[in-house]
């Protein structure tokens, strides 16, 4: 008796531990998953918008060289070249010098005051313009004019008669990156990096080390990254030791839309894995309670059985523990009967708020959401443990004062018209995984939808356009003066700016309308239902009047911006990408020949810039 007592235990508890290591494991994997969602999805966005930073300083420096080869040489040209730098450098606010070589190298147009010309004809980007038509992206370089971490954009120069005349370049800072990645929640060990075509690294944010350049300029990666890199250049996922701090991190990757540079984001395992580590703790402890509780069980029977004098004690005993654990305040659990309660713990009163013994006799119906819930439940779970299994699922219940939760709820079998069931209340669960698509799918700083939605109510539009034959209107906004607003009142000042611009567009706009913050200073708007141009043209109208109204900071500082606005009209048989591609080159043809304007497929309306 006693060695098949304890070879039945020994059994029970392997079981148990695999048990308890399985859900772990797959707990754990739960919470890579999110991760890698969480990262993977922050690296698409902040790839598309360091994309659309630089096709701005590519559409730029293309139309300054346009305008330098449809000119002829005069003596004004020095004074033509450098009001058009000027115009341009108004329209780059990434950008920390825009300037114009000779043919030599020789820096020519675009010195900073009190600055001295100098010769960049040594640097590999000089030569590399020289031999080709599009734009130049360099390697990570340290500026010999300031002394700081920059890459350069750089197009040829052709003159009137197509002879290679110098280049004009662009210099976007290290710390331009550096100030964009720091507004990227990746908690206190996370870490966001761009890297040129050759893998250098061109800037980096961790917020455990926000002000350090620590491998700028240099190709440090671990072995993995490489490995991911080598399989797959244009995006990938990978967890190990960053090779620059050795902090191990779930890192995705995605390769810069149009060009050569790799966006980088990255979150620590320790702080994604934190909640599960508290899980690991937790059900090991019950575990081992459990096991505990078995073996002392165990050891009575094996009491009784040699000591039939104290069978009655032991029995009670027995019984006083066995009743400990169907009493315990994690686990409800309800023996079932033609669809009403026999018996329930009070674990499971209180998880449902009935009062002692108030659940026995009540129709397990009027815990569900609604007779077909409870009756798919029912079918589902009999046709599982029918033949001898356990039936698991996760549903929302309802508790006796109609508040609903969420449930993990197990089934068993225990005769032809009884079953036993056991629930654990995991809405706090649910409503932290909610928190987190909510916090993927939606701007942090204005709680507007980010791009990500943005486009799937796009795609939503485009069906329900073919279905009911109704169009809708694309708009993309970017606001003009938004630059100057953070260099001389601060970043905070451009988040109060932001925040009120947001409120202003919505309260403008319909409740089956979208807004959206894309990125940056710039906006999309969906208008739902809304096709004729003149309609497009007298929302777009309010909402410009709105935005130019002065702004008041909490310091009591009034401010102003202006914005330029591009839209286009779609319906179903249109494509998601082809629309919002429309509405963005619609945008920045309005930022090429004026601000404060609005364009419509195509039709460049008059300026409508209003004082403040």
């Amino acid at each position: 008796m006693a060695s098949w007592l304890l070879v039945g235990n020994l059994l029970m508890i392997v079981a148990l531990a695999a048990m308890t290591a399985l859900s772990l494991w797959k707990h754990r994997e739960t919470e890579t998953d999110r991760a890698r969602d969480v990262v993977e999805n922050l690296a698409q966005n902040i790839a598309v918008e360091v994309g659309a930073e630089l096709r701005n300083t590519d559409n730029a420096l293309a139309t300054i060289a346009l305008r330098y080869r449809s000119t002829r040489q005069s003596p004004d040209q020095a004074a033509m070249v450098e009001r058009l730098l000027h115009e341009q450098r108004g329209l780059l606010p990434q950008v920390a010098a825009l300037r114009v070589t000779d043919v030599h190298g020789t820096v020519t147009t675009g010195l900073m005051p009190g600055e001295r010309p100098f010769n960049v004809g040594d640097r590999s980007y000089f030569s590399q313009a020289r031999l080709t038509d599009t734009m130049v992206v360099s390697e990570p370089l340290n500026s010999r004019a300031q002394n700081h971490w920059c890459v350069i954009l750089a197009r040829r120069l052709i003159d009137h008669d197509g002879n290679f005349d110098g280049i004009v370049y662009a210099v976007v800072t290290a710390q331009h990156f550096v100030d964009r990645f720091s507004g990227v929640a990746l908690g206190p060990s996370g870490a966001v990096s761009l890297r040129s075509e050759g893998l250098n690294l061109v800037a980096r944010y961790s917020a455990s080390e926000p002000a350090s350049t620590k491998g700028f300029g240099a190709k440090l990666l671990s072995e993995q990254a490489m490995r991911s890199l080598a399989q797959n250049r244009e995006r990938g996922v990978y967890i190990t030791p960053t090779a620059l701090d050795r902090v191990e991190r779930v890192t995705a990757y995605r390769k810069v839309p149009g060009y050569p540079m790799t966006l980088f984001t990255g979150m620590s395992t320790s702080y994604f894995l934190a909640g599960w580590r508290g899980q690991v703790v937790q059900q090991s402890l019950l575990a081992a309670l459990v096991a505990l509780a078995v073996a002392a069980a165990s050891a009575l029977i094996h009491r009784i059985h040699r000591r039939e004098r104290r069978a009655k004690d032991a029995v009670q005993q027995l019984a006083r523990e066995q009743d400990a654990m169907l009493q315990n305040d994690l686990i409800g659990m309800v023996r079932i009967r033609d669809s009403h309660a026999l018996w329930t713990n009070p674990a499971m009163e209180r998880m449902f708020g009935y009062p002692p013994g108030g659940m026995v006799g009540q129709s397990a119906q009027t815990l569900f959401l609604s007779p077909l819930e409870h009756a798919r439940i029912r079918d589902a779970s009999l046709a599982t443990m029918r033949p001898g299994g356990r039936f698991h699922t996760q549903l929302r219940m309802r508790r006796l004062d109609g508040a609903e939760f969420w449930v993990d709820l197990h089934g068993t079998v225990l005769s032809e018209t009884e079953s036993m069931w056991m629930l654990v209340d995991i809405d706090g669960l649910k409503r932290s995984e909610e928190q987190a698509q909510h916090l993927a799918l939606r701007d942090v700083l204005t709680g507007l939808p980010n791009r990500r939605l943005f486009e799937e109510k796009v795609g939503d539009a485009i069906n329900a356009a073919r279905r009911t034959g109704r169009g809708f209107s694309v708009c993309y906004l970017d606001l003009d003066g938004f630059k100057a607003i953070n260099d001389q009142h601060g970043h905070e000042a451009g988040d109060e700016v932001l925040g009120e611009i947001s409120q202003r567009l919505q309260e403008l706009v319909r409740s089956n309308d979208v807004v959206a913050r894309l990125g940056g200073d710039e906006f999309a708007i969906l208008l739902s239902g809304v096709t004729r141009p003149e309609d497009v043209e007298q929302t777009l109208q309010r909402c410009l009047f709105s935005i130019q109204r002065r702004i008041t900071l909490d310091s009591g500082e009034k401010v102003s911006v202006g914005a330029s606005i591009g839209a286009v009209i779609g319906g179903g048989g249109d494509a998601c990408r082809e629309l919002l591609h429309a509405a963005d080159e619609a945008m920045y043809a309005v930022k090429r020949t004026g601000k404060g304007q609005i364009q419509i497929a195509g039709h460049v309306h008059s300026e409508w810039a209003v004082a403040a």
